[in-house]
């Protein structure tokens, strides 16, 4: 339950920063410190802060979006599967 937490906070950042630098008129980028924001999602985002890399961050929230994807099309394959299978066996 922690993992899935964690993964989807995970997915959550990359999901809201990959939002913003798509629309940088949200944040603005007319000021200095409008740019340093947009820098530091832009950090974030492309897994550094500072000259800190975080990268191995982003890459386990990709495998994250990867699982729940995977398993999510497996859950409905299943779940298919079995209602054709109720509705041809009788």
């Amino acid at each position: 339950m922690t993992m899935g937490l964690i993964g989807a906070l995970l997915i959550m950042l990359m999901s809201v920063t990959g939002l913003l630098l798509n629309h940088k008129s949200l944040i603005g980028y007319s000021t200095s410190t409008e740019f340093k924001l947009q820098e530091l999602i832009f950090s974030v985002h492309s897994g550094s802060l500072g000259n800190t890399k975080i990268v191995w961050l982003t890459d386990l929230a990709a495998i994250c979006m990867l699982t729940l994807s995977i398993t999510g099309i497996w859950i409905w394959i299943d779940t298919m599967w079995r209602k054709f299978k109720r509705r041809h066996v009788r």
